[in-house]
């Protein structure tokens, strides 16, 4: 999972918005599962998810078994599970 974590942050380069809460993995079997937390929904934003997929898979030494879930939240979020890797989390006050 370490792996996937640099990978993924090395995609994120250039995405990040004020609009990105948090971004974490988790493996779901032999699935990587990326979820993206984002404030308010925003096209630009959506549009940059997409091709950070692309880059993601690109990225991939081999094919793998991936997805990609988007979270639109306002509310107040807790830190996840011992089993998630959180590569991004914004500075909440």
């Amino acid at each position: 999972m370490q792996k996937q974590s640099l990978i993924l942050m090395q995609a994120l380069l250039g995405v990040i918005s004020a609009n990105f809460r948090m971004i974490y993995l988790q493996q779901d079997g032999e699935s990587i599962i990326v979820t993206i937390m984002l404030e308010s929904e925003d096209e630009d934003d959506l549009e940059e998810i997409e091709d950070l997929k692309s880059e993601f898979e690109a990225l991939q030494e081999s094919p793998i078994d991936y997805d990609f879930i988007i979270k639109i939240t306002d509310a107040d979020l807790s830190w996840p599970d011992d089993n998630i890797v959180v590569v991004f989390k914004r500075r909440e006050f």
